[in-house]
């Protein structure tokens, strides 16, 4: 079997220091309550699988290419591996917020130190 690579939206992106961080998060409704003896009365409604990314020295180019497919919170399909289902898939995710941290090397290139980011899931598992 080939290799998997993350990508978005079909393209081969800097793949991650570490691989990507695996989070779940479930919403529920707005009647959630915990009584005084701290037992949950809830209803959920939705999870969605949540990644986060964190790749160091990053080109200028690897940076822009991500930065123009996750800066603008607009959905993107990611190519990762879900624990979940436990098989490499596509679907939609959106970046609310990242950062990174530049670092100047000299006057003709740049290169950055670190990027980091969380991708949420559009869809609910």
């Amino acid at each position: 079997m080939a290799q998997e690579y993350i990508k978005i939206n079909g393209v081969v992106i800097r793949q991650p220091d570490e691989g990507l961080g695996y989070d779940f998060e479930t919403t529920y409704t707005e009647d959630t309550t915990r009584t005084q003896d701290g037992v949950l009365h809830a209803t959920s409604m939705f999870t969605v699988e949540a990644l986060s990314y964190t790749a160091s020295h990053v080109s200028e180019m690897d940076m822009k290419r991500i930065l123009q497919f996750i800066a603008k919170g607009q959905p993107f399909t990611l190519h990762y591996y879900s624990p979940y289902y436990g098989a490499w898939r596509d679907d939609k995710f959106y970046v609310g917020r990242g950062n990174l941290s530049i670092k100047r090397l000299n006057t003709a290139s740049e290169t950055f130190d670190s990027l980091s980011f969380q991708m949420t899931g559009v869809n609910p598992i």
